[in-house]
């Protein structure tokens, strides 16, 4: 562990309370200590209540923060008079216990405590911080762990076996009695490292020893150990080929109720784990600390073969039966211990693909890197525990405890916004419409693939979209034109390395020139139809592949008014549009029995750079103003309305590619105003 306390930083924090935030940061800033959201601190002080009145507080990481990231309003205050029945207690519920500690805040209006506060309050420590790094899980995830943590650490740390997190552990942990005074810190059986400290300072540096002494001794003892190894001559380009086939299987498979978001790990690291011939045994023996169970499932699942080399016909029918066969287990898993709970979807979290790496599933983006980083750690301590006597985590009855547990299963189960988990691609999004609906669909939570052939407004796009969003890692820009077919392909590849496969396709890239046809050049015209109708087609063939892989989708094109409305001076764009149209009600046609969904939107007078052109340039050509030019715009709709926002649309977008549709394809939806003669039939 290398050491970073900074005094001068420590410092400029303030008080203990400041110092707490600096500890954690730096603690929890490390991946190798704690991975996000996991670990936990507190300090002990005095505080002036909210009658006014000294008490002792207790100020505890608050459920749901981070370590890496945490300020002083996620640490909940509580009182430690009131705390201090908790050493006493012989028993006490979950319910009980969540009850008890918020009867004990200062202030109800602070996160909900940590399940980890009755640990923390009867610790009698100042300074405590809590890590799950991967040297002391190697000291306890082995047969010997009590004595291993003996030879490594001496009288400097306390072992205590595994007990489940919450007021089992802290009624454990008080049975102990008062640890000796040349203690630095509390080793937890298959669990991770307490250390404590009478400031911030000494916590920090009792931590830093304990895990160097321990890395030092885990490094002696695994020196010659045999680090994971798997023989592969495969190119990444061709490696990456094979995981576009089999990522959208995957998330069909992992569909069992809801969609899974997918992050695709093919470093050395991950390729040399899932080759290597111990993996499938080392995997079925689960986790490194119970963290990791929320993060990655109880074990992950093996496919044992290697995909990339295996027929093309085979791969669907071998990771079905993979998939069959993790689902039995866990039935049977499920059938010896899960008496008065309702089973969760025997799926896995993580996949393991010799020859490809590995896969991990969650709801977002973010959640699945997150389940990578956790088990790549789990990885390095099966490593490094096998040199120690072998590799064993949680006996199954404990594991499956903690798999199931509400206080942590609360944690992963919160409502989710309506194309959660669901990925997008949106052509033509830099501006206009198709920024406007990929922007839409990002705040329903959807992930997005952006793409334009304007690449400096592209990149623009994708970064704004991904800070109001609140997430930039589910948006992703691909520089893109779309009359390319290799440029399509691309595009789609993005989203099924990024993600692990596509939903929702809006082709939306157009072009418009307007004039007369006697004045319509062979390249105009041409172009027109490259860009508005060709164009379509290359991505929705790309796009078809994967849906069909998955087992549905949903296709959106642009179409405009001008796909039913005759139009003057417009000929080449409308008769584009009107291809437009008839592209998309074929494909219905055709797709609908592979659980493909196909719409058009007919927009007319929306305000976007395209259509601020034509009125500029058709009232250039009548002798008019821009302005006077808008008016007859709006005179033509039954509404009288215009310029159209581009949020309109967007909406009506939305509804279109939403589960609210799940009932429509072959339809167009005007959001024009109200045009007779656009209104299909």
């Amino acid at each position: 562990m290398k050491y970073a306390w900074d005094d001068k930083a420590q410092g400029a924090a303030g008080d203990d309370l400041a110092a707490l935030v600096y500890l954690s940061n730096l603690v929890g800033g490390d991946t190798s200590l704690t991975q996000p959201g996991g670990g936990n601190s507190s300090v002990k002080r005095c505080e002036t209540d909210l009658a006014g009145r000294a008490t002792e507080v207790l100020r505890v990481k608050g459920s749901g923060t981070d370590m890496a990231t945490i300020r002083a309003t996620g640490f909940t205050g509580l009182k430690l008079p009131d705390l201090a029945y908790l050493a006493r207690a012989s028993d006490m519920s979950d319910e009980q216990m969540m009850q008890f500690l918020a009867a004990a805040m200062v202030d109800a209006r602070e996160p909900a405590p940590s399940v980890e506060t009755p640990l923390h309050s009867v610790l009698p420590y100042r300074f405590i911080v809590h890590t799950h790094d991967a040297a002391t899980q190697t000291l306890t995830d082995n047969p010997r762990p009590a004595a291993h943590v003996r030879e490594a650490l001496g009288d400097e740390a306390v072992y205590i076996d595994y007990a489940r997190p919450g007021f089992p552990l802290a009624r454990a942990v008080a049975r102990l009695g008062r640890p000796a005074d040349h203690a630095r810190g509390l080793v937890l059986g298959n669990h991770g490292l307490i250390a404590w400290g009478d400031s911030a300072k000494e916590c920090y540096e009792n931590l830093h020893r304990l895990i160097n002494r321990t890395e030092a001794y885990v490094a002696e003892r695994s020196a010659g150990a045999r680090p994971f190894f798997a023989a592969s001559g495969r190119s990444p380009e061709s490696r990456r080929a094979a995981a576009q086939v089999v990522l959208p299987l995957l998330r069909r498979h992992l569909a069992q109720s809801r969609r899974q978001i997918l992050h695709y790990d093919d470093s050395p690291e991950a390729l040399a784990f899932a080759g290597d011939p111990r993996t499938k045994d080392l995997a079925g023996r689960g986790m490194s600390t119970p963290e990791h169970i929320l993060r990655c499932g109880r074990i992950p699942m093996v496919i044992e073969d290697d995909l990339a080399a295996t027929d093309p016909t085979d791969v669907a029918r071998t990771i079905a039966s993979s998939f069959d066969q993790f689902a039995t287990d866990y039935r049977a898993a499920f059938a010896r211990h899960g008496r008065g709970v309702q089973m969760l979807d025997p799926l896995p979290r993580v996949v393991i693909l010799p020859g490809l790496g590995l896969v991990t599933a969650m709801k977002d983006k973010t959640g699945a890197l997150l389940g990578n980083t956790c088990y790549r750690h789990v990885m390095r301590v099966m490593q490094a525990a096998e040199a120690l006597g072998g590799f064993r985590f949680l006996d199954e009855a404990n594991a499956f405890e903690f798999e199931y547990w509400p206080l942590e299963l609360a944690k992963i189960q919160k409502p989710e916004r309506e194309l959660s988990r669901q990925v997008a691609l949106v052509t033509g999004a830099a501006s206009g419409i198709g920024r406007a609906i990929a922007e839409r669909l990002a705040v329903e939570h959807a992930h997005v693939v952006l793409t334009d052939i304007n690449e400096g407004a592209l990149q623009d796009a994708a970064a704004s979209i991904g800070r109001s969003c609140g997430d930039p890692q589910r948006v992703r820009a691909v520089a893109a034109d779309a009359t390319r077919p290799a440029d399509a392909a691309a595009a789609v590849s993005e989203a099924v390395l990024a993600f692990g496969g596509l939903d929702i396709l809006v082709a939306n890239a157009g072009f418009l020139q307007a004039g007369p046809i006697d004045k319509i050049t062979d390249e105009i015209w041409d172009r027109h139809f490259d860009v508005n109708v060709k164009g379509y087609f290359l991505v929705t063939r790309e796009a078809i592949r994967i849906m069909k892989a998955q087992g549905e989708g949903v296709i959106l094109f642009n179409a405009s008014k001008g796909a039913f409305a005759p139009t003057v001076d417009n000929a080449a764009y409308a008769s584009s549009k009107a291809a437009v149209a008839a592209l998309g009600r074929n494909l219905a046609a055709e797709l609908g029995p592979s659980g493909i969904r196909v719409n058009c939107l007919n927009a007319d007078f929306v305000d976007t750079p395209l259509m601020r052109s034509l009125i500029e340039q058709r009232a250039a050509q009548r002798g008019v103003s821009a302005e006077e030019q808008q008016e007859e715009y709006r005179r033509r709709n039954l509404l009288h309305v215009g310029p159209i926002p581009t949020q309109a649309v967007a909406e009506a977008a939305l509804f279109l590619v939403s589960p609210r549709a799940r009932y429509t394809t072959g339809a167009a939806l005007p959001v024009d105003g109200g045009i007779k003669e656009a209104m299909p039939r």
